[in-house]
């Protein structure tokens, strides 16, 4: 995944550790992987319009 652009800079006790970070990365992991796993079959979707 890319890099975002920093827009502003924060001040550095704003910034999340490392660990946080982390954590997080793979908390939007797992999510993502559910999502795909009970994602509709393209011909269910293609009906449900």
């Amino acid at each position: 995944m890319a890099r975002q652009l920093t827009l502003i800079d924060t001040h550095p006790t704003w910034r999340l550790s490392e660990k946080t970070r982390q954590a997080g990365l793979r908390g939007i992991a797992a999510a993502r992987a559910e999502l795909q796993a009970h994602k509709p079959a393209e011909e269910q979707r293609s009906h449900a319009a």
